[in-house]
């Protein structure tokens, strides 16, 4: 039989190790291939692209955005959206959500949703396990700023801008399981993700972080 302090002890070890356990899966992370469907708007110059990489059980997640705009650039906003789960009843779904804005800047937002209904195997130098994932989700950006504060309209006589676009956020595997098996971090993946941007001729432009298109 086993006695109170053999009990107290196997305790202790079981929580020692479901709380191991839960760390190493809150360093894993989840990344996401951003497509741009469609857009309408006036005076709206869109991001293009890029990528979103958060926590695997969700949490503040970093965008890296990218534009065709003359150059080839991306934006790095950091902390500036967040992956969470929905749910209602058996019913679950994976959230991608973000907005943008302050003082006599754009307004905006994202919102992209998808079932929770793909199996990915993660592994890393500290954890092996399967867990379900939202393979796709599909969501809207807009933006929209009415340069009230402006001196004078642009040399073209524009003034205000608005616009909506249709995107797509794509889990990307191979990015995923990169930064899982190697056993990155966050800020790590965001690094190598950088790095994979300026390997396609992307460059980093400085800006404030902003998650939805800027005019």
């Amino acid at each position: 039989m086993m006695n109170l302090r053999s009990f107290a002890r196997m305790s202790a070890l079981m929580l020692m190790s479901l709380t191991f356990a839960a760390t190493q899966t809150e360093a894993q992370v989840l990344v996401y291939r951003i497509e741009i469907l469609k857009e309408s708007g006036i005076n709206y110059e869109p991001f293009q692209g890029g990528f979103f990489a958060a926590p695997l059980l969700g949490g503040s997640g970093t965008f890296l955005l990218t534009s065709t705009d003359g150059a080839r650039t991306f934006t790095e906003a950091a902390n500036s959206g967040r992956l969470f789960t929905a749910v209602d009843g058996k019913e679950k779904k994976a959230v991608i959500s973000a907005t943008t804005g302050g003082e006599n800047t754009a307004q905006g937002a994202l919102v992209a949703i998808g079932k929770i209904d793909h199996q990915i195997n993660v592994k890393s130098p500290t954890v092996s396990l399967s867990i379900r994932v939202a393979d796709s989700l599909s969501g809207t950006a807009v933006s929209a700023d009415d340069e009230s504060t402006a001196s004078a309209p642009a040399s073209d006589g524009s003034i205000g801008s608005a616009g909506v676009s249709q995107l797509r956020m794509v889990l990307d595997e191979p990015q995923t399981n990169h930064a899982n098996k190697q056993g990155l971090s966050l800020a790590q993946t965001v690094a190598e993700l950088a790095l994979e941007l300026g390997r396609q001729g992307y460059s980093k432009e400085t800006a404030t972080p902003t998650p939805t298109p800027a005019p």
